[in-house]
């Protein structure tokens, strides 16, 4: 689970930007081998990444939303009722569940079914140009690069466009990942 590490290692930016960038690779290349098939994750959710002993993300429950619907699915599928716009729109949902993982790397805030609409939350906190509140105190605390906690929200942001087609493709989210890694690789180089 994300954010309820048990190791007792600090969950600071370059983990938390670690984690996002591993998260997205495995999607992409899930997204990518297993888009003939029509399986996406179906289900990602914080508690559906686990952790391995060296704190690498691993997805679990792949696939089974595909197989808890699969009579439906084969049912369209063999009719020819947009099945083709049903798997689109089960990978463009793994697009915005991501989103959500992302902003709760970000805020450090457990996604739950409470009522708080967190997507609506930081839509407003963003909005009124106070981005900074959106933000884990500890990461700022930590002195993590706000810019790059920027760039990150506005991955997370595009993610969660309610419009599933104005969603980027997980190999486009990967790309902005990969390109905030390289500034955080950039800047540590600096610093040493």
């Amino acid at each position: 689970m994300i954010l309820g590490s048990e190791s007792g290692l600090m969950f600071d930016w370059g983990r938390r930007l670690n984690v996002a960038a591993k998260v997205v690779s495995a999607l992409t290349y899930m997204h990518e081998e297993f888009v003939d098939n029509g399986i996406a994750h179906g289900n990602l959710k914080s508690n559906n990444i686990l952790f391995d002993k060296n704190m690498d993300p691993c997805i679990s429950e792949y696939g089974l939303m595909i197989a808890e619907n699969y009579d439906e699915f084969v049912i369209s599928h063999k009719k020819g009722i947009k099945s083709k716009d049903l798997i689109a729109a089960t990978f463009k949902a793994d697009v915005y569940a991501l989103g959500m993982i992302l902003l709760e790397l970000l805020t450090g805030k457990v996604i739950k079914n409470d009522g708080f609409d967190i997507v609506k939350w930081v839509d407003s906190v963003v909005r009124e140009e106070w981005s900074i509140e959106v933000f884990d105190k500890s990461l700022i605390s930590q002195g993590a690069s706000e810019e790059r906690m920027m760039n990150l929200l506005q991955v997370a942001l595009k993610c969660l466009n309610p419009s599933p087609n104005d969603r980027p493709s997980m190999r486009q989210v990967e790309v902005m990942t990969n390109a905030l890694i390289e500034e955080e690789e950039k800047s540590i180089s600096f610093d040493t």
